[in-house]
């Protein structure tokens, strides 16, 4: 991909610009106008406009993007003194949309915005593509909405990216080395399975059996996923960053998508028929982290554990902490301590005085690990919050393999809130909703070399079906079964009783729920490193596809069915 070059609009180009702009917007938006109002985007009018809004507005700017010397696109962005920019338009001509040149241009804007806090933007409602894209590439929606064009009915939503922008820029830029890499080959691949001749959105897989996708592309897929997730904060009562972005991603698969108020994303995908099992997919979305105990002299902040997090692995670590604004610190332990720490002993260094500090954060803010998404050799992945976020994304998998099927089931799926301090969002969601079975995914130990073999999964090997006295045995054996008959790769958990996982609490709410549960082998769990495989979350998600095609429920009444016939025939 050749070099592109951002020009400052200055007077003369302003006609330029208009050109671009009307015909990049007819290009992206032509589907949902009407041909009047199409009529109406002329470039003359917009260069006037945007000539009439740069002489208004001084923090105002407007660039073409050039490639080759030639305008390929333009954006306009804002910036406040508040410490936020506002990303106005990003638009490119129709011929060089869908080939990496927009995540490039976005990557540029940020690395140029990198001292903003955050960055913000209002996307047309209708245009899909464009809040996947942004989706992708970390910005969540934040519930504003306003009208932009009575006339036809617009309306645009709000999405932020939240600093610090120079490491959001990082994750985009890894992302786009890797389309960069591999878009010929992928767009190739979808454009000959789908006979329409048009791509499927950038979230999603080619139009193909599923044994015919490969696993690089299914990596791929599942990676953005991660990223999009592991990458928003969300400790247990603060999960709204990583709520909004899960429901963000689910929104590719049913409209029907709330947030409730204990932050539970839930999300109708198929409501069952009479006679079929209304089936709960859940996994949980908040992440072990520190909130503010007190503030000290010096600038340290002493801390509190939310969740159970691994303190051994949080010395010398970089956290973000969440006050007024968000500021950096490090983990520190006090050298007269002589002892491995626990929670209370930490302190946190940020390099504030304490008078400062006290106008930034406030006793019960919530700290967060500044995780890096990391690819590691084969297909472990690192970064903090894997548990319990690539079990999202293998429900998301799951979702996507099993797209326009005719289920034998309802499908509801719950992100759920606050398990790693008790489970209580899923608990008050089950209670809610009431399926008729549940299958939980949670993230187990993966096997390293200080831990017993007996008693650890192994990376590479495929989920843990779970085995314990709270779980439904038909649910796990119609799993185990169907591994077996779909050569999916599994391995056995066996538990002599509770799970330390949702189903702990989703099997005994409203009445008793059938629920089984697939783990997923992860090692160095509760720490800002923590490793999977995106190779078991693809087979974790194809697990419950099968499920999906075929739950227990079918086998029981055809069981029920046949155990009749035989007592027709022997009377």
């Amino acid at each position: 991909m050749s070099e592109l070059k951002y020009l400052p609009v200055t007077d003369e180009l302003f006609p330029l610009l208009g050109k671009v702009y009307a015909q990049a917007w007819k290009g992206a938006n032509s589907f949902f106008s009407t041909p009047g109002y199409l009529k109406k985007q002329t470039a003359e009018k917009k260069a006037e406009r945007f000539k009439k809004q740069f002489k208004r507005e001084k923090n105002l700017n407007f660039y073409l993007v050039m490639l080759n010397d030639q305008p390929i696109g333009m954006y306009s962005t804002s910036l406040y003194p508040d410490g936020s920019g506002e990303l106005r338009k990003i638009y490119l001509l129709p011929a060089y949309c869908g080939k990496g040149y927009g995540m490039e241009v976005l990557l540029h804007i940020l690395w140029e915005n990198r001292e903003r806090e955050r960055m913000f933007l209002w996307v047309l409602g209708p245009n899909e593509r464009a809040l996947r894209f942004f989706a992708k590439c970390g910005f969540v929606t934040t519930g504003e909405q306003q009208e932009v064009a009575p006339e036809i009915g617009l309306i645009e939503y709000k999405m932020l990216l939240e600093g610090p922008l120079d490491v959001k820029a990082a994750v985009i830029r890894s992302l786009l080395r890797t389309e960069r890499k591999a878009h010929e080959s992928l767009l190739s691949d979808m454009l000959s399975h789908n006979n329409s001749g048009k791509a499927r959105p950038e979230q999603t897989l080619p139009v193909a059996a599923a044994a015919e996708v490969t696993e690089t592309e299914t990596a791929r897929l599942l990676t953005g996923w991660l990223k999009t997730l592991c990458l928003a904060d969300g400790i247990p009562g603060e999960e709204d960053d990583v709520s909004a972005a899960a429901a963000g991603l689910l929104r590719e698969y049913t409209e029907d998508v709330t947030i409730d108020h204990n932050r539970n994303v839930i999300a109708h995908i198929r409501k069952a028929n009479p006679g079929q099992p209304q089936i709960l997919l859940d996994a949980h979305l908040d992440e072990v982290g520190m909130l503010v105990r007190k503030i000290e002299e010096g600038g340290f902040v002493r801390v509190t554990r939310d969740g159970g997090l691994d303190s051994r692995q949080m010395l010398s670590q970089e956290v973000v902490l969440h006050g007024t604004r968000r500021i950096r610190g490090v983990v520190v332990l006090p050298a007269e301590s002589g002892k491995i720490p626990d929670g209370n002993d930490l302190l946190i260094d940020t390099g504030y005085e304490k008078e400062q500090l006290e106008e930034i954060l406030s006793p019960g803010d919530m700290i967060t690990t500044a995780g890096r998404f990391i690819s590691l050799a084969g297909t472990q992945v690192s970064c903090k919050a894997l548990d319990d976020r690539s079990c999202a994304a293998a429900i998301l998998y799951a979702l996507e393999l099993t797209r326009g099927e005719a289920l034998p089931c309802g499908v509801t799926v719950l992100f759920s809130s606050q398990e790693e301090i008790g489970g209580h969002g899923a608990s008050a969601a089950a209670y809610a909703l009431h399926p008729d079975q549940a299958l939980v995914s949670d993230v187990s130990f993966a096997w390293t070399p200080d831990a017993d073999r007996n008693e650890c999964g192994m990376l590479d090997e495929g989920g843990m079906i779970g085995i314990s006295p709270v779980l439904d045995k038909k649910m796990t054996e119609q799993l185990r079964t169907l591994s077996a008959a779909k050569g999916i790769p599994f391995q056995l958990e066996v538990m002599g009783g509770s799970t330390g996982t949702n189903a702990d609490k989703i099997f005994a709410s409203s009445g008793g729920i059938p629920t089984a549960l697939i783990s997923l082998p992860q090692k160095y769990m509760h720490s800002p490193v923590e490793v999977v495989s995106t190779r078991d979350i693809a087979a974790v998600g194809r697990l419950m596809a099968e499920y999906l095609r075929q739950p227990a429920w079918e086998t029981a009444a055809a069981t029920k069915e046949g155990a009749e016939s035989d007592e027709t025939v022997a009377s």
